[in-house]
């Protein structure tokens, strides 16, 4: 097994954050927007509030979950 050297500090430019520590916005998770009919709107404005679950935690999980059956699928 080969052993890895941590990476050196790059004193570069003083006040200058350290490069190896800066954070790329573009590999940030990206916010989706949806158009939605208004009776869904309210549909899932009742299941939130029912379930205690946010309108976006809702619609996350909705999500995640018709994914994760795609993904099962053949």
């Amino acid at each position: 097994m080969k052993r890895s050297d941590p990476p050196q500090a790059n004193h570069g430019v003083p006040g200058e954050p350290d490069p190896r520590f800066r954070l790329d916005p573009a590999c940030f998770p990206q916010p989706i927007e949806l158009e939605l009919p208004d009776e869904l709107m309210e549909r899932l404005q009742r299941m939130a509030k029912e379930t205690g679950f946010s309108l976006s935690e809702l619609v996350h999980n909705l999500i995640c979950q018709q994914l994760n059956e795609k993904a099962k699928e053949p």
